[in-house]
């Protein structure tokens, strides 16, 4: 088995440009998303998708509202406390290689930092992470400069949805890629062989 996993996080109009280095700018966890797959088969056989109430920055920008479709009533209805939402993450992922399209993470240790009281701590240790960025750029080099949620239809990937910024729908994208470089006769990387 492994997990895909994808994250939604704070975000603001240039926040990107400016690393998140403006007042009050922090990538605080809105979204964890993620599916668990057969690594022999790639076939999906579970799935996560959770929200989190942000602490430091409670209000979502109206941009972040727009670019992940995740509204305000949405986290205030049914977003966790981010060390709940951590820990039904890390039970998802049961020791299992946790594979991401990018650095995400590194966010989930600035959110460690930032949002676990002095004196508490996730119930079990972290799993092992793989960003794989990189070795899917150099596979497909189209996918280079793409989010999550675009590099299977960057990649021409029949069926593929022109859709981003939805934590659960990248891992799809993900798992669609991964399919796709398998089929080409590539493996996993660091989970196989």
């Amino acid at each position: 088995m492994i997990i895909v996993f994808d994250l939604e996080f704070t975000t603001w109009d240039g926040a990107q440009d400016r690393g998140w280095s403006g007042p009050g700018e922090f990538r605080e966890i809105v979204q964890f998303g993620a599916v668990r797959v057969d690594s022999a088969t790639l076939e999906i056989t579970g799935e996560l998708d959770l929200l989190v109430r942000p602490v430091r920055n409670p209000s979502l920008s109206p941009f972040f509202q727009e670019l992940t479709g995740i509204s305000q009533a949405d986290v205030d209805a049914r977003g966790l406390p981010f060390l709940t939402a951590l820990d039904q993450f890390i039970d998802f992922c049961a020791g299992h290689y946790v594979l991401s399209y990018g650095n995400d993470m590194v966010v989930v240790g600035e959110n460690l930092v930032l949002q676990v009281p002095e004196g508490r701590a996730p119930k079990r240790g972290m799993p092992p992470f793989v960003n794989i960025r990189p070795y899917v750029n150099s596979l497909l080099p189209m996918t280079r400069g793409e989010s999550a949620g675009r590099i299977a239809f960057a990649a021409g990937l029949t069926g593929a949805v022109d859709r981003e910024h939805n934590a659960l729908a990248d891992c799809y994208s993900i798992v669609a890629t991964l399919r796709h470089l398998r089929a080409l006769g590539h493996p996993l990387i660091a989970v196989e062989g």
